[in-house]
C-alpha cells in the first residue's frame, strides 16, 4: 500500500487511460489528479458521456505529451497496453478492474482487481484504506463511474454496493440525480446507428442460444447494447477508423451462465490474428487490422466453438 501511495504523491506525474476513455476512465484520472496532482492524458479521446464530465468537473487534459517530460505515468482502467493511443518506456503504475492478462509486466507497480465493477471504485477503496478523506467532487466522480460501468446498478456485489452507498453520502448524491446527469438521450446520431446497424444484423442460432453480428460506423457501444435488449445472447459490433478494425462484444446473462467470457475470448483471439483486446466478461472489446466482415466472422466462429465446447 505505501509503495502504491509513494507512486501518486509523486511529483510531475502523466495520468493515461484507455482510447475513447469512458466515465469509470476519466472520473478515475480526475480523482487521483485532484487529490495527488497530475495531468490527464486525452490524447486517445473521450466517449460522449465522458464529454460532460469534461465540463462538469473544469477538467483540463493534454494531448500529445511527451513522455521524457514526466517522472511517473500511471495507468487507469487499461486492460492492455495495445489500448493506449501511445505506450511509454516506463510505467510507474497501473491501476484496472479487467481481466489480467499478463502485459503489464514492463510497470513497476500494478493493481489488478478482476471481480472490482469498476476503477473508480478500487480508486475510493485505494483512497479510504490509504486514510486518505475523499471530498465532495472526487465522490461525485467515483459514483458517475461506478455507476456507469455497473449498467445503472445492474451489476455489483454487497461490497460494491456499501462503496457506493459510502460515496453517495460524501456527495450527497441520489440515484435520480445520476440518472439524470448521465440521460443524454440517444440522439438522431444514435437512433440512425442504431437502425443501420440493426437493418445490417444477421444471426444465428447455437442451440438455445443467438449470436448476433453488424457492423456501423460510430456509436458501436450502443448499438450492441441494443443488440442484447433486442434478445440476442452474444452480439459482435465492427467499425473501421482510420485503417483499424474495432470489435465491440456483449454477451448475455445467460451465456454468463455457462461460462462464456468476453474477456478472455478476445484476449486468447488476438495471438491468433494479431490484436489487442480484453475487458470483462459480458462486455469487451478487440482492435486489429483487417476487413471488418472477415474479422466479424472470424468472432462468431470462434464463439460457436467455444460454446460447443461446453
Amino acid at each position: 500500500m505505501k509503495s502504491i501511495i509513494d507512486v501518486l504523491e509523486g511529483k510531475n506525474k502523466l495520468i493515461m487511460m484507455h482510447r475513447s476513455a469512458d466515465p469509470d476512465a476519466l472520473g478515475s484520472a480526475y480523482v487521483i489528479s485532484r487529490i495527488f496532482g497530475g495531468d490527464i492524458d486525452i490524447t486517445g479521446g473521450i466517449n460522449r458521456t465522458a464529454r460532460k464530465m469534461l465540463e462538469m468537473f473544469d477538467i483540463k487534459g493534454v494531448e500529445n505529451p511527451d513522455f521524457r517530460n514526466y517522472d511517473g505515468i500511471i495507468v487507469l482502467d487499461t486492460a492492455s497496453p495495445g489500448q493506449l493511443h501511445a505506450l511509454p518506456s516506463r510505467i510507474s503504475l497501473v491501476i484496472d478492474h479487467h481481466l489480467d492478462t499478463g502485459e503489464w509486466g514492463m510497470a513497476e507497480h500494478c493493481v489488478i482487481e478482476e471481480n472490482a465493477v469498476s476503477c473508480t471504485q478500487m480508486v475510493g477503496r485505494l483512497l479510504r484504506d490509504a486514510g486518505i478523506p475523499v471530498d465532495e467532487r472526487s465522490a461525485l466522480a467515483i459514483l458517475i463511474g461506478m455507476y456507469t460501468d455497473s449498467k445503472g446498478l445492474g451489476t455489483g456485489d454487497s461490497k460494491f454496493m456499501r462503496d457506493f452507498a459510502d460515496m453517495m453520502d460524501i456527495a450527497g448524491a441520489s440515484i435520480g440525480s445520476l440518472r439524470d446527469f448521465l440521460n443524454t438521450g440517444n440522439n438522431n446520431s444514435v437512433k440512425t446507428a442504431i437502425m443501420k446497424g440493426m437493418q445490417r444484423l444477421k444471426f444465428r442460432a447455437q442451440g438455445e442460444l443467438l449470436i448476433a453480428w453488424t457492423h456501423v460506423s460510430m456509436f458501436e457501444s450502443a448499438v450492441a447494447n441494443a443488440m442484447i435488449c433486442a434478445g440476442a445472447d452474444i452480439v459482435f459490433v465492427g467499425s473501421e477508423r482510420d485503417g483499424k478494425t474495432r470489435i465491440i462484444g456483449r454477451a448475455s446473462d445467460k451465456v454468463l451462465g455457462k461460462g462464456f467470457h468476453l474477456g478472455r475470448f478476445f484476449s486468447s483471439l488476438g495471438y491468433e490474428i494479431d490484436g489487442e483486446g480484453g475487458g470483462h466478461d459480458g462486455a469487451a472489446g478487440f482492435g486489429t487490422v483487417g476487413d471488418v466482415e472477415n474479422i466479424l466472422m472470424i468472432c462468431v466462429s470462434r464463439a460457436i466453438e467455444e460454446i460447443r465446447g461446453r
